[in-house]
């Protein structure tokens, strides 16, 4: 586990993982699964992808339910209409988190006492023009000045931050890519500007971050402005 203290009330575990690496005990965490995802899991383009979420939902399960002190069968999810987990009547009303998938990865991030947006997304290539349409205009412009060899560590980067933030907010692909603005490639990651919420870009911080070569990273937690306590708890491979 890697520690990063901050002076800062508000704490947030992070735990990243292959889920690859769990195979092997893949039939004894499908017992910790309800039958509804069981048969979720059951309903994944492959067998493989099929045991890669259900390792995934049960390492979740394993790890909230130790938080919060209860059998992880017990724990029950609420869902939103935009995909946001919660669990109702939590014993720890100070508790959010959020989760991201990609490939066989999983990262589960937990927050004590703040929303939090996680996301995870391999670098791939794409064309400059593939790149546009999340970005906002003035994300649009610092993207055209990033070199050719930079551009897609520069893209992930924005698009990992905003998936974070808009899963922060509970609100997804719902609230528009383009109503905010993240900073440009190489500065601190901070939000810029958001559309009809200005007070946001102070209460809003950022993590991001390239866990292993090709595999990027971004938190986002409305803290009020205060550095939180992250805590990594991590297995990337390097």
């Amino acid at each position: 586990m890697t520690s990063t203290s901050q002076d800062s009330a508000i704490s947030v575990d992070i735990w990243i993982w292959d889920n690859a690496d769990f195979m092997a005990d893949a039939e004894r965490l499908a017992s910790e699964l309800n039958t509804e995802e069981l048969a979720r899991r059951d309903r994944q383009a492959s067998r493989e992808r099929g045991l890669h979420w259900a390792i995934s939902r049960a390492r979740v399960r394993t790890l909230l339910a130790q938080i919060l002190d209860i059998p992880a069968k017990a724990l029950k999810f609420e869902e939103n209409a935009f995909g946001k987990l919660s669990i109702p009547a939590r014993r720890q009303a100070d508790l959010d988190f959020s989760i991201s998938h990609d490939g066989s990865w999983t990262v589960l991030a937990v927050s004590k006492g703040a929303p939090v947006g996680v996301d995870i997304e391999s670098v791939k290539t794409l064309t400059r023009e593939e790149m546009e349409w999340p970005l906002s205009v003035v994300e649009r412009q610092h993207l055209s000045e990033i070199a050719d060899e930079d551009v897609g560590q520069a893209f992930f980067r924005y698009w990992t931050l905003k998936e974070a933030f808009i899963k922060g907010l509970g609100l997804g692909v719902s609230f528009p890519l383009q109503d905010f603005d993240m900073t440009p490639f190489g500065d601190d990651p901070a939000l810029l500007r958001v559309e009809g919420a200005p007070e946001a870009v102070k209460n809003w911080v950022f993590e991001a971050r390239e866990l292993r070569p090709g595999l990027r990273f971004a938190l986002a937690a409305r803290t009020g402005g205060d550095r939180p306590l992250l805590a990594y708890h991590t297995k990337t491979g390097r």
